[in-house]
């Protein structure tokens, strides 16, 4: 180890992380928060599980997501609080992440965001301009997504960007002129949005019979689902909606994976030819998936819950239990990257999550 304190030491391994090791940089960041959220600490003295018997990160108990909705976990005093959506369970079950680092989670953000979403031929004329289709932190202050594209636009974001999104949602209007003026020049552009608010705009587009054709090299990015909407679109009829709307192929899309209650996001490889539908992870991450029941590791090849260890995470909980459905398959590591990538496969449903919800329960009555 460096000697230097976790938070210090986790941010330099974000940065760098060629400065530490993962392995020994996660029993630090369990120990950190062993000895600082009792009920954490309660649960994993329940299992056996402490800092002087844990020897690798898969041995740290994972904590599940619902956990966050009933929990203040928290290592140390809030600095900001991100909130769910609460459209699944409600606006009263809502995940509450308390962030006693927030710096943590902005240091993700800037070592993973333009690995996957900013290639060369995007900021070859310096920083490119980006349209927002999602609320700004002062809109929304407990989103954590609005909190990562505040961050976006204000480190790579060229003076010409712009946010399209007020009081009544996406304001596509506004997204309309701002890609018409910027289909006048040769520039590529960034577009940030949810999967939902993108369809939004491309269906006025088409309801308007506009056809832009946004330069050549623009990438899209795109994040979430179809929540609340009365009925889903495929991923074909969103991308061909976008070739038709703004011209941009769907070699041209980067999907992002991200929860509230995870500091760390995960993408796809579109950009460099990967497959669109497989999402890697930073260095700092590590993604399992375990059987929903008896959350033992899956088989491989076998679908699970996807369980994340996010060292960003440490203000919280640096291993995370989802309620998502994913499968493994496994690839060569790079610098850039965990050492697999995993196919999302949708929500669990509630009888799959019985060993989540057990564990949730250990927690509440510890």
């Amino acid at each position: 180890m460096t000697g230097l304190p976790p938070v210090a030491a986790i941010t330099r391994f974000l940065d760098d992380p060629t400065s530490g090791d993962f392995d020994e940089l996660a029993l630090v960041a369990f120990e950190f928060q062993y000895r600082r959220i009792d009920a954490y600490r309660r649960l994993c003295d329940a299992r056996g599980a402490t800092p002087a018997t844990v020897r690798r990160w898969q041995d740290v108990p994972a904590v599940p997501a619902s956990a966050f909705k009933t929990l203040p976990l928290a290592a140390a005093p809030s600095r900001r609080a991100f909130r769910s959506s609460g459209t699944t369970a409600g606006p009263r079950r809502r995940s509450v992440h308390y962030q006693p680092f927030p710096q943590l989670y902005e240091s993700a953000v800037d070592a993973s965001f333009p690995v996957f979403c900013l290639p060369a031929t995007l900021t070859a004329g310096g920083t490119p301009p980006m349209l927002s289709l999602i609320p700004t932190s002062r809109q929304v202050p407990d989103s954590s997504l609005s909190f990562m594209i505040d961050r976006v636009l204000a480190r790579w974001g060229g003076a010409d960007s712009a946010t399209a999104f007020g009081l009544s949602g996406v304001d596509t209007a506004a997204a309309t002129a701002w890609a018409k003026e910027r289909a006048a020049g040769e520039r590529p552009v960034l577009v940030l949005a949810t999967a939902l608010a993108l369809l939004q705009w491309l269906e006025r587009l088409r309801a308007d019979r506009l056809h832009l054709a946004l330069p050549a090299g623009s990438v899209v990015f795109e994040t979430g689902g179809f929540k609340g909407r009365e009925r889903e679109v495929t991923r074909a009829e969103l991308l061909a909606l976008l070739e038709e709307g703004l011209a941009v192929p769907p070699e041209r899309v980067v999907r992002e994976y991200g929860m509230t209650e995870l500091s760390s996001q995960f993408y796809t490889r579109s950009l460099t030819g990967g497959d669109p539908d497989l999402f890697f992870g930073p260095p700092w991450t590590r993604v399992r998936l375990l059987e929903p029941r008896s959350l033992e590791p899956c088989a491989p090849g076998e679908p699970g819950l996807v369980a994340v260890f996010d060292l960003a995470n440490l203000g919280s909980a640096v291993h995370v239990l989802t309620e998502d459905l994913g499968v493994a398959e496994p690839v060569p590591s790079t610098p850039t990257a965990s050492s697999a990538g995993f196919r999302l496969l949708g929500r669990a449903a509630g009888a799959e999550l019985r060993g989540c919800s057990l564990t949730a329960e250990e927690l509440a009555r510890s």
